[in-house]
């Protein structure tokens, strides 16, 4: 299950804001992909869209350890995207991986997760 909340600010502020926020936590920001701007480079059109992946690799690798098959979840991501004058956050919902993967032994780290994408979604609603 995704968890999508609307942000109260433009698009590139959402995404400056988010960033940000995952920086100042010490958190390694791996990735952030522009897929409009790649969509541009094809010669297509697209409204923002913009994918934000990021992670501990402390964390990653203990959930990793527990079960390797959760490593197609990581790094973590968090997608922003806008359509026409709105601005959505999106994620997938760490509790699910506790199902899905049998996290067992790990369950702090995944409310570790939960916890950091609630304050990322406060920084922008």
């Amino acid at each position: 299950m995704f968890l999508k909340y609307k942000s109260v600010h433009t698009f590139e502020e959402t995404v400056k804001l988010a960033t940000d926020f995952i920086k100042s936590k010490g958190i390694t920001v791996f990735s952030i992909i522009d897929h409009r701007k790649n969509a541009d480079n094809a010669g297509l059109e697209m409204q923002n869209e913009t994918l934000i992946l990021f992670g501990s690799p402390v964390v990653g690798t203990l959930l990793m350890k527990e079960n390797p098959e959760i490593g197609i979840e990581l790094p973590s991501k968090l997608l922003i995207y806008s359509t026409n004058s709105d601005v959505y956050i999106l994620y997938k919902d760490p509790e699910e991986f506790l199902k899905v993967y049998a996290i067992r032994e790990s369950t702090d780290a995944i409310e570790k997760l939960k916890m950091l994408y609630k304050q990322i979604v406060e920084q922008v609603i």
